[in-house]
């Protein structure tokens, strides 16, 4: 039985009746799409798909979510789009993510992507568009990229699959913008789908061309529970989630482990940020370092409302202003923080030698009001870990929070893990059903 059920006629049909109230995508082909479906083979042959608009594609432009980049059209493809288009998957349009993938809520000059379960709330970011679209079933799957939980995240809020590959084993390549070499191991890629038979189906195909890192051997010998600090709207997930993951792996619950705490967590992923804001920076080479520092101050004091200045989202603005301030202050250190990363990394890595799996929270609250995400700074405690130990990293859905808004747990395990991790959460599933 094929994974993917949804055609290209449905998905379009289903897109253009309710992409003008989400806003999943940044550019779209449908009646391309359309004629393509009748001609394609491969083991996706038919399946319509979308691409975070961070992948290189020629038919599209790629924009990275940013205005000024809103023509931008690549010289060449990404491996990405040359793999599924390969495989006979049909591209619908490429979706929507938060302006140069900083902010972890979709919204930009451009677009403000919705959650389709709460037309109100973020579908979250990065890959918010991937989410909402795959959620609402505009398209069967999308190929994100998670830096700080661009894919865990909305996937998490959108109620689907989202899977990160460790950046050990699937090296990135052909994205826009540019990650910094210097922390470009923080970022992963991965399937964004609605079921793991999905997923196991898109990593057959990508396999052969993306999985170009070295593999490990993970032997499982039971899980472990990284509960944050802040147990936000979620105080009971310990409790909720034991019964289940102790059906799964036959009781094997290991004590607490001794990972650093979220919030330490949380200060070290900020200062390899910081200390490296040059090269944030310079990784479009369309503004100076300069420039790019002034365009960020008048985004973010002025909203884009002098000259209509739109160099950069003001969300995005106040998260690289608040490096800067950090820069010049308290995290100016730049061998420091690294140093700071490789200890958090070796932590986990002393888990995973265990045998361990950890399990965590995607996130402890449901997704925020479209305009208030970057308000509440624990959002992404629980995924940033897995961003700095380069983790492979699958979100499950996992129940609702009150109110009835998606919940979601995740996987963490080292690199190269994730046929395990799939395996382990398909039991996890079958126990909460």
């Amino acid at each position: 039985m094929k994974p993917f059920d949804l055609d290209v006629k449905t998905a379009v049909a289903r897109a253009r009746a309710r992409e003008p109230e989400i806003e999943a995508f940044l550019h779209t082909r449908f009646d391309q799409a359309l004629a393509e479906s009748q001609t394609t083979s491969g083991p996706l042959a038919g399946v319509p798909y979308g691409l975070k608009d961070e992948w290189e594609t020629t038919v599209l432009p790629t924009t990275g979510g940013s205005h000024r980049h809103r023509n931008r059209t690549p010289a060449l493809d990404s491996e990405v789009y040359r793999v599924f288009q390969g495989a006979g998957a049909v591209l619908l349009g490429k979706t929507n993510l938060s302006d140069f993938g900083l902010a972890p809520e979709s919204t930009n000059f451009l677009r403000s992507t919705k959650n389709p379960h709460a037309l109100e709330r973020t579908a979250g970011g990065s890959s918010g568009g991937a989410a909402a679209a795959v959620a609402d079933g505009m398209i069967a799957f999308d190929w994100g990229t998670d830096i700080g939980g661009s894919i865990r995240l909305p996937a998490a809020f959108c109620g689907i699959m989202g899977l990160r590959l460790s950046s050990e084993t699937w090296p990135m390549t052909g994205s826009f913008p540019i990650i910094p070499k210097v922390v470009e191991w923080m970022c992963g890629q991965g399937p964004m789908a609605r079921t793991s038979a999905e997923l196991r189906a898109l990593l057959e195909v990508a396999a052969p061309a993306l999985k170009t890192g070295g593999s490990r051997r993970f032997e499982f010998k039971g899980a472990v529970f990284y509960t944050p600090e802040h147990l936000g709207q979620w105080p009971s997930f310990e409790a909720d989630v034991q019964p289940h993951i102790e059906r799964a792996i036959e009781g094997r619950l290991a004590p607490k482990s001794e990972l650093p705490a979220t919030s330490k967590v949380a200060r070290v992923y900020g200062s390899l940020w910081a200390s490296n804001l040059e090269h944030l920076l310079e990784a479009d080479d369309t503004l100076s370092l300069g420039q790019g520092l002034v365009a960020a101050l008048s985004s973010a004091l002025l909203r884009g409302r002098l000259l209509n200045d739109r160099r950069f989202y003001p969300n995005t603005a106040e998260l690289l202003l608040l490096m800067g301030v950090g820069r010049v202050t308290i995290y100016r250190n730049r061998e420091r923080a690294m140093d700071a990363g490789q200890r958090v990394r070796d932590a986990f890595e002393k888990v995973w030698a265990q045998g361990l799996v950890i399990v965590a929270p995607v996130t402890m609250y449901p997704a925020p009001i479209i305009g208030r995400t970057t308000r509440n700074m624990h959002l992404i405690d629980c995924t940033m870990p897995g961003n700095i130990a380069d983790a492979t990293g699958l979100s499950i859905p996992f129940g609702t929070f009150p109110g009835g808004l998606p919940r979601s747990i995740q996987l963490l395990g080292p690199p190269g893990s994730e046929a395990f991790l799939l395996e382990l959460g398909d039991r996890i599933q079958a126990s909460s059903r």
